[in-house]
């Protein structure tokens, strides 16, 4: 038999075998592709791409469909959890309100135009003469830009109307006073009135009160029944925030008693909002942070949750709404009510008011019968300012034209 007939007689008979052999192959490859992509990691977002996806929504969520100003932090708890279930990664408070959120306002002008977002104030920005101070905050910033954009001289009033009974501090003015451990929520009480509302003065600090605060306190509340709502985050910081505050220790000593109120927040606050909590470590002696957690205030059931589970929960948890509404229900709770002096101020203030009234009458009619005529400048006015300011750097140049017009 020839050899290319025994050839082809093989590959006659092997022929379909090495196509199955070869399918096979192929399969096996197949399977091990697919199970390559089934067993290798997930290709994990980034940060930045994780929070452009939920930031919106985010905001949203804090601002009350941007109604209500919404500080960065409040941000930050809103969008967590989902940055941190798509990355897998922890988030840094700090990296997500100095880095993500100004990035994502920066990259998105269109979409942030109206954005009210409340940037803690790094520090301040103080006019000569006039002392207008302005927080180094975005919007404290915003707003002090657009009042000089949109600043114009005032003609000069000759008004003695007042619409306000001249006070100063709590006696005919306030009833209550707020003391948040938070800066920052100023610009939110301030849109939805809540001072004029309840007529009660708001104290904050960044953390625990300083010496002065308690001093200040310490002065308005004496002889005063005058009460301290206390606002704090749920940690252990915040009972001992609230302790400093009515309670005398090492560096401050009450003169007089401070009807101070918890008004959290409170586990059952918490619970009741079903706020995000996070992960802390309180240092020191366990036994001992328990103790002065009891000495605070806290419940068993609270020690546990600050010490054994280690959680805690900041205010910022809280939406904007939430924390508007949290606060009026406590305020409500204890019957702060709007103030109304007695009938001998009643009585000053009405006599005050209509004497004003009867002055202004006649201011009005005197202005109505003079003819204002334009006076002659003198030729050198910019020589002889100039010259005062030579003399006296200090002074403003109104204020020695202020002494030219009156021939000082």
């Amino acid at each position: 038999m020839k050899a290319g007939t025994i050839t082809n007689a093989v590959l006659a008979v092997t022929n379909d075998w090495a196509k199955q052999r070869k399918a096979e192959e192929r399969s096996e490859a197949a399977r091990e592709r697919r199970l390559e992509r089934m067993t290798r990691p997930v290709r994990r977002m980034d940060q930045k791409e994780a929070a452009a996806r939920y930031m919106e929504q985010a905001y949203n969520k804090v601002s009350d469909d941007g109604r209500l100003p919404a500080k960065a932090r409040q941000i930050m708890y809103a969008a967590r959890p989902y940055i941190q279930d798509e990355t897998g990664k922890p988030l840094s408070d700090a990296y997500f309100t100095q880095t993500l959120l100004p990035d994502y306002i920066r990259d998105h002008p269109g979409q942030c135009h109206n954005w009210n977002v409340v940037f803690d104030a790094r520090g301040h920005f103080v006019e000569p003469f006039t002392g207008l101070t302005v927080p180094l905050g975005h919007l404290e910033v915003r707003n002090y830009l657009g009042k000089i954009e949109k600043f114009n001289v005032p003609k000069p009033s000759f008004s003695v109307d007042e619409d306000s009974y001249p006070t100063m501090g709590p006696d005919n003015r306030y009833g209550a006073i707020l003391f948040i451990e938070k800066e920052g929520f100023n610009e939110l009480l301030r849109v939805v009135k809540l001072e004029k509302r309840y007529d009660i003065a708001v104290m904050s600090t960044k953390g625990m009160s300083v010496t002065a605060a308690r001093e200040l306190l310490d002065m308005l509340c004496a002889g005063r029944d005058l009460p301290v709502f206390v606002l704090h985050d749920f940690d252990k910081d915040g009972f001992s925030i609230f302790a400093t505050l009515h309670q005398s220790g090492r560096r401050y000593t009450f003169t007089s008693p401070i009807h101070a109120i918890d008004i959290g927040l409170r586990l059952d606050d918490v619970k009741d909002m079903d706020l995000q909590s996070e992960k802390c470590i309180v240092p020191g002696d366990e036994d001992k942070v328990a103790a002065t957690l009891k000495a605070n205030g806290a419940t068993e059931e609270e020690i546990k949750f600050l010490l054994k589970d280690k959680r805690r929960v900041e205010l910022n948890a809280m939406t904007s709404r939430q924390l508007v509404e949290f606060i009026e229900g406590k305020l409500d709770e204890h019957g702060v009510a709007k103030v109304v002096p007695d009938d001998t101020t009643l009585a000053d203030a009405y006599q005050r008011m209509h004497k004003q009234k009867v002055v202004q009458a006649e201011i009005d009619s005197l202005v109505a019968k003079l003819k204002v005529e334009q006076v002659p400048v003198p030729d050198d006015l910019q020589a002889r300012i100039t010259d005062e300011l030579e003399d006296d750097p200090a002074k403003r140049w109104d204020e020695v034209m202020f002494d030219i017009v009156k021939g000082k």
